[in-house]
C-alpha cells in the first residue's frame, strides 16, 4: 500500500512543478508586454520589424493652437500635447521630422525634435490630392528603411493618410480634433503594409 501511494504522489509533483513552470512562463510573458507597451505606447515598428524597402510614418495635426493671427502658437493646451508626444516617441527610433513652415506645426514637433537632436525638415501643404500623392512619393523614396514623423493640418493629414493607406483609411479631422495620430507603414514593392489611428494626450471632441 506505501508503494502505491509513493507512486501515486510522485506524477502529482511533477503535474504541480510543471503547472507552476507554465504559469512562470506566461507571468513573464505578461510581463515582457507590458514592458514593451510602457516603452512604446503607440505600437511603432522596431528598427528590426523594418526592412531596408519600407517606411513607417506617423502623422499627426498640429496640438491646439490660439484663435489669433494668421500664425498663431500654441496654446497651453498644445503645449502639454506636444511633451505628451515627445513622452509617447521618447524610445522609439525616429529618423526625420517634417513639417510646414507654421509656427503650430512647428511647435508641436520641437519638443520632439530637440529630445532625438533631429532638425526638423520644412515641406509647403499641398494645395491638390495630386501635390499630396507627390509629396508622399518623395518622402517614402527619400525614407526607405527609416522611421518619419509628419506634422500637418486638419486639411492635409486625412490627404496624406489617404494616400499612404491606398484608399482603405479615409478620414476627416474636425476644427476641435487634436488627438488623433495615424500610423502606416509602406513598402516601395507591395504599396501600403497597413494603417491605423490611435487616440494619443487629452481627448478632445
Amino acid at each position: 500500500m506505501k508503494k502505491l501511494i509513493i507512486s501515486g504522489l510522485i506524477p502529482l509533483m511533477i503535474f504541480t512543478s510543471c503547472e507552476r513552470a507554465s504559469s512562470q512562463e506566461i507571468q513573464n510573458e505578461n510581463i515582457k508586454n507590458n514592458v514593451q507597451n510602457t516603452e512604446n505606447p503607440l505600437g511603432i515598428p522596431l528598427p528590426s520589424e523594418i526592412s531596408s524597402t519600407e517606411t513607417v510614418c506617423i502623422l499627426l495635426r498640429h496640438a491646439e493652437k490660439e484663435n489669433v493671427g494668421t500664425d498663431p502658437d500654441l496654446t497651453s493646451a498644445g503645449k502639454l500635447r506636444a511633451e505628451e508626444l515627445k513622452r509617447l516617441l521618447g524610445n522609439v527610433h525616429i529618423d526625420n521630422i517634417y513639417t510646414t513652415a507654421y509656427n503650430r506645426t512647428r511647435q508641436t514637433a520641437i519638443p520632439l525634435a530637440e529630445s532625438k537632436g533631429i532638425v526638423i525638415k520644412e515641406y509647403a501643404p499641398a494645395a491638390t490630392f495630386a501635390a499630396t500623392q507627390l509629396f508622399i512619393n518623395n518622402i517614402l523614396a527619400q525614407n526607405q528603411g527609416k522611421v518619419v514623423v509628419i506634422v500637418g493640418h486638419s486639411n492635409t493629414v486625412p490627404e496624406m493618410v489617404k494616400v499612404l493607406s491606398n484608399n482603405t483609411l479615409n478620414v476627416t479631422i474636425s476644427e476641435t480634433q487634436f488627438d488623433n495620430v495615424f500610423i502606416t507603414k509602406n513598402s516601395a514593392a507591395a504599396g501600403s503594409v497597413f494603417a491605423v489611428q490611435k487616440k494619443f494626450g487629452q481627448s478632445t471632441p
